[in-house]
């Protein structure tokens, strides 16, 4: 029952991966578009599946409340800093190409209206559809089957690589590890959004800062 669930999980994810390649072939233009239909293409897979499996979606629905606002925030600040100290030695040792500093400055606010949107699709579509794929259809039934502290390094290297960046592992690795085990110790997937949240706006006014 438990490899089923797991294989039920695996098989979402990897529908998930396809269907967000697939969503670049359309190739919309600018960071608000692309985001939208990016975003879109990977929560089809799930939201189909939590149709089907009623159950695991009036788990998620009852894990709602279990939440503590200010411990999840301390902890995405803990998060975000430990992943800009990381990356920043690895950047040192291995930089990324020119090539690519130019596609992040494109997917980087330059002005307010841009930074207001960035933000938007952050807490609107980014987080809660990641989360909800990788922190709830993809993590519950791996820590079932594996235990906790094996089933929250699995997801959180998945959802690292399922990023597809070399250049952008540490982080979503935190990322995933931090949301991952307050999820896997009953937390509700919304402190999960929060400390993915969290993360991707400070980058997001940190990266502006930077390169503008």
């Amino acid at each position: 029952m438990l490899k089923d669930r797991v294989l039920e999980a695996l098989i979402i994810w990897i529908l998930s991966m396809i269907s967000l390649t697939l969503s670049g072939l359309i190739k919309p233009q600018g960071y608000t578009y692309s985001t939208i239909v990016n975003q879109a293409a990977l929560a089809t897979p799930s939201i189909i599946y939590l149709a089907i499996r009623r159950d695991v979606l009036l788990s998620m629905l009852k894990s709602l409340k279990n939440i503590r606002v200010k411990r999840v925030v301390f902890i995405a600040l803990g998060v975000w800093a430990a992943g800009s100290i990381l990356t920043y030695m690895q950047d040192m040792l291995h930089p990324p190409p020119s090539w690519y500093i130019e596609k992040m400055r494109g997917h980087t606010p330059s002005n307010l209206h841009e930074l207001i949107l960035a933000l938007l699709l952050t807490w609107l579509l980014v987080a809660p559809i990641e989360e909800l794929l990788f922190r709830w259809v993809l993590l519950k039934p791996i820590v079932d089957f594996l235990g906790v502290k094996i089933g929250v390094i699995s997801s959180a290297l998945i959802f690292s690589f399922s990023h597809l960046d070399p250049w952008n592992i540490i982080s979503p690795f935190l990322v995933g590890l931090a949301a991952g085990w307050i999820v896997a110790r009953n937390g509700s997937i919304i402190s999960a959004i929060i400390i993915h949240g969290v993360h991707n706006t400070i980058s997001h006014l940190v990266n502006m800062l930077i390169v503008f």
